[in-house]
């Protein structure tokens, strides 16, 4: 039997089998798809980033930088694996947006302009319109944090909601690390006192690495020994920065420095009867005072600062104690980056300011 193989006969063959050839390369690829999809480490909730802005605030998406830009400049930590930016815009479609988003544990901030309030023309004084902010907070404050400078946690009687605040959240978590520090009993004083970084970090009695071993357990960036001894010093790396960062905003609300809380007390008249409600909200930091802000956020389209608030929210990062205060660390990149460093300057926003 002539079984050699000549230029004709491959030339039969493959004109043949092509078909059958292309099918198995293409299914090849399939499964090589699959199987590194299947086996890549993916991020939690607290592990994605989720940072929103609302009616009218946009991003200066080439200034924001990448998620390894933000890590680099100590505004993420590194167990941060993904970074979203969202733009909400007003088409009639936004609460349904925001609403699935948050139903499915997203989002961790949302920038809103606290501008913009039309008031009754009856001389009541009562709001008819609502700033960004306030229609914001109105529909979701349910799914922010609660800022209350006096350290305590909110009860509000008109929205039937009790939650806890989130200076001592973060100060109770930071105390089980940093032994002697009394963050905790200082914010929930009812006074102010100032904190400062004088406390050490405990790395001798092995409770930051237990609980790093235990929290990134089936976590396939940690395979090996060598691995994981360099993750605890990315975490030790994490609470010191965590615990500078909080240390500066707590300060600096408390004296009314660079970043303020927004306490709000208005009337509104939801309904349109001449009934106003009165509110009392904490529920934003405002950063409308760092000079340099609109060079990455701006309001409206001559790029103004004024009224630029950061709320909280609730969702992403709240299931995991240890990602939920990021937060505090990207508003200390904010000061740091767009005010110079200076933590105890508040620029008051012109109406001139702008890009």
């Amino acid at each position: 039997m002539d079984a050699k193989i000549t230029k004709k006969r491959l030339g039969h063959q493959l004109s043949y089998d092509w078909i059958k050839i292309a099918g198995t390369c293409i299914l090849a690829v399939v499964l090589l798809l699959v199987l590194f999809t299947t086996i890549a480490t993916r991020p939690t909730a607290g592990q994605t980033f989720d940072f929103y802005t609302f009616y009218n605030v946009f991003f200066h998406s080439d200034e924001l930088g990448t998620l390894d830009d933000l890590k680099r400049g100590g505004a993420l930590s590194f167990d941060i694996q993904e970074l979203n930016t969202y733009e909400v815009t007003s088409t009639g479609y936004e609460d349904m947006v925001l609403s699935t988003r948050f139903a499915a544990g997203e989002g961790d901030v949302l920038v809103a302009a606290d501008v913009g309030d039309v008031y009754a023309e009856d001389g009541s004084g009562a709001l008819t319109d609502l700033s960004g902010l306030k229609e914001f907070l109105y529909t979701y404050r349910g799914n922010c944090m609660w800022l209350g400078t006096d350290g305590q946690p909110l009860n509000d009687p008109q929205y039937g909601a009790v939650g806890s605040n989130y200076f001592a959240d973060c100060a109770a978590y930071l105390d089980g690390y940093f032994p002697g520090a009394g963050y905790h009993d200082a914010v929930t004083a009812g006074q102010y006192t100032a904190l400062d970084t004088s406390a050490t970090l405990d790395t001798e009695t092995g409770v930051v690495e237990a609980d790093f071993r235990e929290r990134m357990r089936g976590d396939k960036r940690y395979k090996t020994e060598e691995q994981i001894k360099e993750g605890i010093k990315d975490e030790y790396d994490r609470l010191e920065n965590l615990r500078d960062a909080f240390v500066r905003v707590w300060n600096s609300v408390k004296t009314d420095g660079a970043i303020r809380v927004n306490e709000m007390t208005f009337s509104v008249d939801t309904n349109g009867d001449g009934t106003a409600e009165t509110y009392n909200w904490s529920y934003s930091f405002d950063i409308s005072g760092l000079e340099n802000i609109h060079n990455l956020l701006y309001y409206g389209a001559d790029g103004s600062r004024a009224g630029l608030n950061l709320c909280v929210v609730r969702n992403g990062s709240s299931s995991e104690e240890e990602l939920r205060y990021e937060p505090f660390t990207l508003l200390a990149y904010f000061v740091n980056e767009y005010n110079g460093g200076d933590w105890a300057t508040y620029h008051e926003p012109s109406d001139e300011e702008g890009v």
